[in-house]
C-alpha cells in the first residue's frame, strides 16, 4: 500500500496475521519485488486517484504500467502461485463493437483508464502466472444486503446497459470473489464479470466461477 500510516489508522495492523508494507506500483519492479517478499498470492485492486501530481497519479502510470510492473514483480519472485486482478466492465469494449458505448466513453475519458486496464489484463494473460481477472460493475459502498446477490458472467457479458441483469455491486462482494479466486480451481485462467441485483438471492461461494 502507498500509505502505511493510513492503514494503521484504520486498524488493519491489528488483524491476525497482517503485516503492513509500503508498496507503490509507480516505483518500479525492483521496489515491488522487495515489498512482495515471500508472498505466494497477489490480489491487485489498484486504481489511480486524481490528484495534482499528474506525472505519478494517472491511469497509464497506475492502471497500465504500474499493474504491469506488479505482474512482472510477481513473476520475478518465482513464489507467487495465484494472481488476481480486479479491473472493470468494458475494458474490452472496442474489440467487441462497444467503442461508442456511453459508459465506455465516459469512463475512458479519464486518461484512457479502461484501455490501460485492458493492457494490464493482456499482460497478465501472457505472464506465465496462474491468474484470474475480475471485472466488476459500478462499485458501491453499500453492503450486499442492499446491492443484492452476485451475478457472474464470462468476459464481455455485461455492458453497463439498462438491459443488463445488474449494474452496481458491493465492494464486499468483489472482495469475497477475489479471496475465493485464490483457492478455487475453477477460477484459474478465467475472466469473470460481476454485477449484483437486489432481486437476486445470494450466490453460493462454490458457484462463483462455475461458468
Amino acid at each position: 500500500m502507498r500509505d502505511v500510516r493510513k492503514a494503521q489508522s484504520l486498524g488493519l495492523a491489528l488483524l491476525p496475521g497482517v503485516e503492513l508494507v509500503h508498496a507503490d506500483v509507480t516505483e518500479g519492479v525492483d521496489a515491488l519485488v522487495t515489498a512482495m517478499g515471500d508472498a505466494d498470492a497477489v490480489v491487485c485492486a489498484t486504481g489511480f486517484t486524481p490528484s495534482f501530481n499528474l506525472g505519478k497519479d494517472n491511469p497509464k502510470a497506475v492502471d497500465g504500467q504500474g499493474t504491469i510492473d506488479l505482474i512482472d514483480a510477481a513473476t520475478r519472485t518465482g513464489k507467487v502461485s495465484r494472481f488476481v486482478l480486479i479491473t472493470s466492465l468494458l475494458t474490452n469494449a472496442p474489440a467487441i463493437g462497444q467503442a461508442q458505448n456511453d459508459n465506455y466513453r465516459f469512463l475512458n475519458a479519464l486518461g484512457g483508464i479502461l484501455d490501460q486496464k485492458r493492457r494490464a489484463e493482456i499482460h497478465l494473460e501472457s505472464s506465465g502466472l496462474t491468474w484470474t481477472v475480475i471485472r466488476p460493475g459500478g462499485l458501491s459502498n453499500d453492503p450486499p444486503s442492499t446491492t443484492g446477490g452476485a451475478i457472474v458472467g464470462p468476459a464481455d457479458t455485461f455492458l453497463g446497459l439498462p438491459s443488463d441483469a445488474g449494474r452496481e455491486v458491493s465492494r464486499d462482494t468483489v472482495a469475497e470473489l477475489a479471496v475465493a479466486a485464490l483457492s478455487d480451481a475453477n477460477a484459474r485462467f478465467k475472466i469473470v464479470e460481476l454485477v449484483a441485483n437486489p432481486a437476486q438471492p445470494p450466490l453460493a461461494r462454490d458457484a462463483f466461477f462455475k461458468l
